[in-house]
């Protein structure tokens, strides 16, 4: 498999990782551990897992990886929606924020039925 850096969805997912620290600068500091932890490990986790599977050497364990990538993806769209709520992400953030949330997992899709 290629280089995972030249994977368009590898870029998103990196370009998402590097959003989420953006949007979570502003976080209350008592979310230093909580929510605002759990947006940046989950976003930098579905970067991880697309490069991870550069390395896979079976389309199967491949899409393994891919599957738990989306799973991922479910999750940081759910953080996002529980910051909305909680008044930590306002509005307009969160509806670009998702947007590209769901983007990346639409790419992850995808790439997954390319593998199969």
């Amino acid at each position: 498999m290629q280089d995972f850096r030249n994977l368009k969805v590898w870029q998103k997912a990196h370009e998402l990782a590097l959003l989420t620290y953006e949007v979570t600068a502003e976080f209350p500091r008592e979310e230093l551990f909580g929510l605002r932890n759990s947006l940046r490990k989950t976003a930098v986790d579905i970067a991880a897992a697309i490069a991870e599977v550069s390395g896979k050497d079976s389309d199967a364990e491949a899409s393994r990886t891919l599957g738990y990538a989306i799973a991922l993806a479910n999750r940081l769209e759910y953080f996002a929606l529980l910051g909305r709520d909680l008044k930590m992400i306002n509005d307009a953030a969160h509806a670009d924020y998702s947007g590209r949330v769901v983007e990346v997992r639409k790419m992850l899709s995808g790439f997954s039925r390319n593998l199969a």
